[in-house]
């Protein structure tokens, strides 16, 4: 139970992490003399990211490569290959958007939106050592940077390094003793490192202060299963579903619930409605612990 809602729960990080899309976009530097024409390089570039800001991935990426071609030593070309590496990653070619990110940071090594920009990819490809490296690096320059503890953290707990996974969760929290994500994150890593109270304690807290959310419920369910508290663990599972409808993660979590408490029926039923929200059958059987 304790690792199907550990996922769920590291999941929705993924979701928040911002687009490098998103990236503020600073006025690009134009380039020297004899490098291209300097308005024809503004111009492309523009022309790109109004491109890029209509959705027209395609159109803005032969845009700024031209723009590349144009000048190749723009100070300005760091953020184009942000731009470019992000594009790619959309249109799933992550290799090349690795190697955009890896471009851009040789020209700019210090610049934190690439830097944050590859970690989020290495994360999500799984390449949980590289990612943190970037992050390790982040940090560096901005000791106090949430989105860097918060990932980090989350890797380190993957990891089993529940000593420094507490170290970033409780930086910052000193800084937003608020923090949803990093009240859920440490209450399990206090359920792993086997300090049940303070992790029913502090998801208890989580829920007093975001009783909107889904995923503090789904945590304090999954808690409290663990602890044979079964009637609290349901009511808070339907809560969470409640407050969060078309997420199938929660329906899976409810299905294994009800399998593991003999109630073939009600996790029948959730499994199904997990499937019509996306689930794939590999998920469904193992929430119903089917073989």
């Amino acid at each position: 139970m304790r690792k199907r809602l550990a996922a769920y729960f590291f999941a929705g990080l993924f979701l928040q992490l911002p687009s490098p899309l998103a990236a503020q976009q600073t006025e690009t530097s134009l380039p020297a003399e004899g490098e291209g024409t300097a308005a024809t390089y503004s111009e492309l570039v523009h022309q790109g990211f109004e491109a890029l800001a209509a959705d027209s991935l395609k159109k803005a990426e032969l845009l700024l490569r031209q723009a590349l071609q144009e000048a190749p030593g723009a100070s300005g070309n760091a953020l184009v290959y942000g731009q470019l590496a992000a594009i790619s990653e959309r249109l799933g070619r992550e290799q090349a958007a690795l190697e955009d990110y890896d471009r851009g940071l040789f020209l700019s090594p210090a610049n934190i939106d690439l830097l944050l920009g590859r970690a989020s990819l290495y994360l999500k490809l799984g390449r949980m050592d590289r990612a943190r490296a970037d992050y390790d690096e982040v940090l560096a320059q901005r000791g106090d940077h949430p989105e860097a503890l918060l990932i980090r953290a989350y890797i380190f707990q993957s990891q089993r390094r529940f000593k420094e996974a507490r170290a970033d969760y409780e930086a910052l929290l000193k800084q937003q003793p608020t923090h949803e994500q990093a009240m859920l994150g440490l209450a399990l890593v206090n359920d792993k490192d086997r300090r049940p109270r303070e992790a029913m304690d502090l998801v208890n807290r989580a829920v007093e202060l975001h009783p909107r959310s889904a995923d503090a419920y789904a945590l304090r369910a999954g808690f409290e299963a663990d602890r044979k508290q079964y009637e609290m663990a349901e009511a808070d599972f339907t809560e969470a579903i409640r407050l969060a409808p078309d997420n199938p993660s929660l329906y899976l979590a409810r299905a294994q619930f009800y399998s593991k408490r003999k109630k073939p029926t009600q996790a029948r039923l959730d499994a199904q409605q997990a499937a019509r929200l996306g689930a794939s059958a590999a998920d469904i059987s193992g929430a119903l612990e089917l073989k």
